[in-house]
Formats: structure tokens, sequence, C-alpha cells
């Protein structure tokens, strides 16, 4: 019995620790960026307000995660983005009765070439293309339910590339 504690609990000392080791906060990011300016997104695409939305998207999501402060002034750190690229596209093909191939699905892609960059040390610290994908059913869902599950990923995939470059 004392042997099954004794494994039980040495378990216990090495398992749980390293259960923090993943969490979105704790990263190596530099200790001194507390606040973060987003300034609104350039739009190469023909997509209207695209750049509006994301930008917003991204500030609810930065803010929802506790990540930093939202600066309206020059932060530690500055995310700047560029929207490169909107395209809805077909994505599923089904069959139709008149021998034809009707569409079932549509999906968003929207490209994004983001940079963060430290101010503080004048350096950046993530510069990439990130794209997001959203999928809809085209018979019971319009465009605007694949824009906002893109715009959704666009952000997702921006922070996770901007956490795992440091």
């Amino acid at each position: 019995m004392t042997r099954i504690f004794a494994v039980a609990l040495t378990l216990f000392f090495f398992v749980i620790p390293g259960c923090g080791i993943y969490s979105f906060k704790n990263t190596s990011l530099p200790s001194h960026i507390k606040t973060v300016d987003i300034p609104v997104m350039s739009n190469l695409s023909l997509e209207p307000d695209i750049a509006d939305e994301i930008t917003r998207e991204l500030n609810r999501e930065v803010l929802s995660k506790n990540l930093f402060k939202i600066s309206s002034e020059k932060g530690d750190a500055t995310i700047i983005g560029k929207i490169t690229n909107y395209e809805n596209t077909p994505y599923i093909y089904g069959a139709s009765g008149t021998k034809q191939a009707d569409v079932d699905q549509y999906i968003v892609r929207i490209t994004a070439d983001m940079e963060f960059i430290d101010n503080k040390e004048d350096k950046s610290l993530f510069e990439g293309s990130v794209r997001g994908e959203g999928i809809y059913n085209f018979k019971t869902e319009s465009e605007q339910t694949g824009r906002e599950k893109a715009i959704k990923d666009v952000v997702q995939r921006l922070l996770e590339s901007s956490m795992q470059s440091w």
C-alpha cells in the first residue's frame, strides 16, 4: 500500500507541474511587453470592411485572453496587418437531379501579412503570412457565416504563430 502511495505521490509531483507549461499565457514573451497597439489593418483585397472586421476581432481576442492591455497610443508592442486576399470559392460539390453538379459548401479564405513588433527593443518578434478559412453550407448559411469563421480563424492563427515565435 505504501509503495502505491509513493508511486502516486511521485507521479503527482512530476506530472501536475508540467500541466501548465503549454498554457497560452506562459510564453517566453519579453517581460517588458505589457501593452499593445493594434492599428486598423490595411486592405489590399477587393472585399470592403474586411480589414476593420479583422482588426476588431483581433482586439477582442487579445482582451478576452487577457494577453495584453490595448493601448490607443504606441504600446510596448504593435501588431501590424495587411489583408492581401479574400476569396469565396466552391468547396464541396453535390449531385443534382439535372445531371449537373451543385455546390453544397463554399469556403471563405482570408490571407494576411502580419508583423508583431517589440517597440521597446525595436525589433520584429513575428513576421509572416497567415491564412484563415471558414466553410459554410450554401443551402442553409450565407457567405457572412463563412466570413465570420474565416476572420476568427485568421486571428487565431496570427496569435498562435506569434506565440510560437517567442
